[in-house]
C-alpha cells in the first residue's frame, strides 16, 4: 500500500514538472534550437534565386575567412569588447550611489532607468541629430570654447564606433543600474555600519565590499554586457550609422542582415550568424565560468559560518 502511494505521489510530481517545464522547454526547443541546427544546415548551401539550394558544402566557410569585409566586422566588434570594463563599472557606480542615499538618489533612480524604457531605434534617431555636425554637442562645445573638438561624430571613421558605443551604454545602463541594485540588497546593512565606524570612504567601500561581495552580480551583468555587444545593437546601428562610415561600425550580426536580406545571399549570411554564435557561445562560456568559480569561495565561507 505505501509502495502504490510512493508511486502514485511520484506520478503526480512528474505530472507537475511536464506541466510547468515542458512548455518552456518546447518554446526554447522551437524559438532556439531550431534555427540554430537550421542555420547550421543553411551554412551548406548557395540559394539561388533567394530560395533554390544548391549543395556547397564548406565553401561559404572558406569565404568567410577570406572576406575582408567580416574580419573588419569581428574586429570592429573586438574594438567594442575592449570597452566592457566601462560597461560594467559605470553602472555599479551609479548604482552604489544610489544605494548610499546620495543627496537626489529618488530623481536619479528614475532619471537613469528611463533610457532603458526608450525603444532603441527612437534613441539612434534622438543621437544622430544630436551628434551632427550642426547638432548640439557640437553648438555646445563651440560655446565653451571648445570647437576644434568638434567633428561628424557618426561620419567620422575614427569616432564613429565610440560615438555608438556610448549612445548604446547610454540606453543600456539602467538596468545594470537595477540589477546591481538588487544584488547590493542582498549585502548586510551591519557591513556598511562597521565600514562608516572604521571611516571607510567611497572607493574603499567599493573595492573592499562591493566588488568582493557582489561577484556573481558583476559576473552576470558582464555575460549580459557581451551578448548586448554582440548580439543587440542591430537596432542603434540601424538608425545611428547602417555600418558607416565605409565599415567602420559595421558589426557582424548587422553583416548577417545586409548580406541575408540586402544582397539575399542566404546561405552566406548564415554562415557568418553561425560564426557570430560560437564567438559568442565561447566568450559566455569563459565569462560564467569565471564567475562560478569566483562565487565558489564565498558559498564556502558561508557554508563554514553555517
Amino acid at each position: 500500500m505505501k509502495l502504490g502511494n510512493l508511486g502514485t505521489s511520484r506520478g503526480k510530481e512528474i505530472g507537475w514538472i511536464v506541466l510547468f517545464v515542458g512548455p518552456g522547454l518546447l518554446l526554447a526547443l522551437g524559438i532556439k534550437f531550431y534555427p540554430l541546427f537550421r542555420g547550421l544546415y543553411d551554412s551548406l548551401f548557395f540559394f539561388e534565386g533567394g530560395w533554390k539550394p544548391v549543395y556547397v558544402g564548406l565553401d561559404n566557410f572558406h569565404r568567410m575567412f577570406l572576406d575582408k569585409t567580416v574580419q573588419q566586422t569581428f574586429f570592429n566588434a573586438l574594438k567594442v569588447m575592449l570597452t566592457i570594463p566601462v560597461w560594467v563599472l559605470f553602472p555599479l557606480v551609479l548604482a552604489f550611489l544610489i544605494f548610499q542615499e546620495t543627496a537626489g538618489w529618488r530623481v536619479f533612480r528614475a532619471v537613469f532607468f528611463l533610457p532603458y524604457v526608450i525603444a532603441p531605434i527612437i534613441v539612434g534617431q534622438i543621437f544622430r541629430e544630436i551628434l551632427g555636425l550642426q547638432g548640439p554637442l557640437n553648438a555646445f562645445l563651440g560655446l565653451v570654447g571648445l570647437k576644434l573638438m568638434t567633428t561628424a561624430w557618426l561620419a567620422n571613421t575614427f569616432t564613429a564606433i565610440w560615438a555608438m558605443v556610448a549612445v548604446v551604454l547610454w540606453s543600456f545602463s539602467g538596468l545594470g543600474i537595477i540589477t546591481y541594485l538588487a544584488g547590493f540588497a542582498t549585502i548586510s546593512d551591519d557591513i556598511f555600519d562597521a565600514a562608516a565606524i572604521d571611516g571607510a570612504g567611497f572607493l574603499t567601500k567599493i573595492f573592499r565590499i562591493i566588488l568582493p561581495m557582489t561577484v556573481p552580480v558583476i559576473g552576470y551583468w558582464t555575460v549580459l554586457c557581451t551578448g548586448g555587444m554582440l548580439l543587440w545593437m542591430f537596432p542603434f546601428i540601424h538608425a545611428l550609422t547602417e555600418g558607416g562610415p565605409g565599415h567602420a561600425t559595421m558589426l557582424p550580426e548587422y553583416l548577417v542582415y545586409i548580406t541575408s536580406f540586402r544582397f539575399f545571399e542566404r546561405g552566406y549570411g548564415t554562415t557568418i550568424g553561425v560564426a557570430l554564435f560560437f564567438v559568442v557561445l565561447t566568450f559566455t562560456f569563459f565569462q560564467v565560468r569565471f564567475m562560478y568559480e569566483a562565487g565558489a569561495p564565498r558559498q564556502k565561507q558561508k557554508g563554514g559560518a553555517a
